[in-house]
């Protein structure tokens, strides 16, 4: 945490504090109540924003903001010290971003769509684990198996054997983890659907999935990692939190744009993008632009991301408008 008083003065006679303990960052705080005027800020980070409301609630100035956004030095040492009064600088001459804190449930009903999105990670690596140990051995799936990880697919890997033990055995630990991760995925996704369908969801979840190839996973990770839509001013804005707007290099009369800025959302991005996949079929003038952009020479990937984007922002309309999504121009 770092606290210094709002006047200039103050700032120069007393160093800024530093403490990595949240209690005691708590208990700091109130050494510096009879100051004018206090400011706090800390790094966002694995405590979350619990100190946060604690400070707010009694009465201190905070913001909470994000590490990557911090105006970074060219100097090579760096200590608890340095931080602090590098942060206290920048925030008393308002170079700092905050992190837009959300209301206690939407943090927590958050954490369900990220605990399902780990565990999708460890199937995959699970899956994955199977094919190398397979690839190993020149072991190919059967002809009439025509899709992976289907229960034919699934029933054929647990038939199998091996000419020695430790091999049966080392194939059998990521089908394990396979099928463990499998069931709680299932378990978190049926609990993500009753959440869905909580009257502090529900409304906002029908507007958002009337866009074909929005379903249930897609709307909950929207409305749960940006849940305030109306804090962006305008479409560009919401574009650039989400990352997909292009990151430009420009001197003089030369400009360049290059590929997405990558700074938001990464979570929210990755549904926008497979999502846009789906909607290219149904959607005829997206489907338009996607092909043209492929005739311009640029890989279906490239076009695919300006296809999230004009997507991402016809959603926000839908969604501030009550209309749900609308077919039409970008």
């Amino acid at each position: 945490m770092f606290i210094f008083r709002q006047d200039k003065q103050d700032y120069q006679d007393k160093n800024p504090v530093y403490l990595v303990n949240p209690v005691k960052k708590e208990k700091t705080a109130s050494r510096y109540q009879k100051a004018k005027k206090i400011n706090i800020v800390y790094e966002a980070g694995f405590c979350g924003f619990w100190l946060y409301r604690k400070l707010t609630k009694a009465g201190y100035s905070c913001i909470v903001t994000p590490p990557n956004l911090t105006p970074s030095t060219t100097s090579k040492v760096k200590t608890d010290k340095r931080d602090a009064q590098k942060l206290a600088f920048y925030l008393s001459a308002g170079l700092l971003k905050s992190v837009n804190v959300p209301p206690k449930k939407v943090e927590f009903d958050r954490r369900i769509i990220r605990c399902r999105n780990q565990i999708v990670k460890k199937q995959s690596r699970a899956k994955h684990q199977t094919q190398s140990f397979l690839n190993l051995h020149g072991i190919n799936k059967l002809e009439e198996i025509k899709t992976n990880w289907s229960k034919i697919h699934v029933k054929w890997l647990q038939s199998l054997s091996f000419e020695y033990q430790s091999d049966d055995f080392h194939f059998s630990k990521p089908l394990r983890d396979y099928h463990h991760h499998h069931n709680e995925q299932i378990e978190v996704t049926r609990f993500l659907r009753e959440l869905s369908q909580s009257p502090d969801y529900n409304k906002n979840l029908r507007l958002l999935s009337s866009a074909p190839g929005v379903g249930l996973i897609t709307a909950m990770t929207l409305l749960l990692e940006i849940y305030d839509f109306k804090r962006f001013a305008n479409c560009e804005q919401f574009a650039s939190y989400l990352g997909l707007t292009p990151s430009q290099y420009s001197t003089g009369d030369h400009v360049r744009l290059g590929h997405i800025t990558r700074q938001g959302n990464a979570k929210v991005r990755r549904v926008l993008i497979e999502s846009a996949w789906t909607l290219i079929r149904y959607d005829p003038h997206l489907k338009e632009k996607y092909e043209r952009i492929r005739s311009k020479g640029e890989n279906g990937k490239k076009a695919i991301v300006a296809i999230a984007r004009c997507m991402a922002i016809r959603l926000r309309r839908g969604l501030l408008d009550g209309t749900g999504y609308v077919i039409g121009a970008c």
